[in-house]
């Protein structure tokens, strides 16, 4: 094993134990224009029902796919 495969794969280590935090679903909203490029109602209609944390990068995938939802 060279010395660049061992050093790739600490990398990879460090970058999994060091997890993004997580914040509850009102603390996100305050922040959802700048986090998310969505307006407080909007945030609102895709997060109702929802609580706990995430991490910015799930509530993003989730305001997502509920903005792409089809309307019935």
């Amino acid at each position: 094993m060279s010395k660049k495969n061992v050093s790739e794969s600490t990398e990879n280590n460090v970058t999994e134990t060091k997890k993004a935090p997580k914040f509850t679903v009102e603390k996100l909203g305050a922040h959802a224009l700048e986090l998310f490029g969505v307006s407080q109602s909007t945030y609102a209609g895709a997060t109702h029902n929802l609580d706990g944390e995430y991490t910015v990068e799930e509530m993003k995938d989730h305001i997502d796919k509920w903005l792409k939802k089809e309307v019935k």
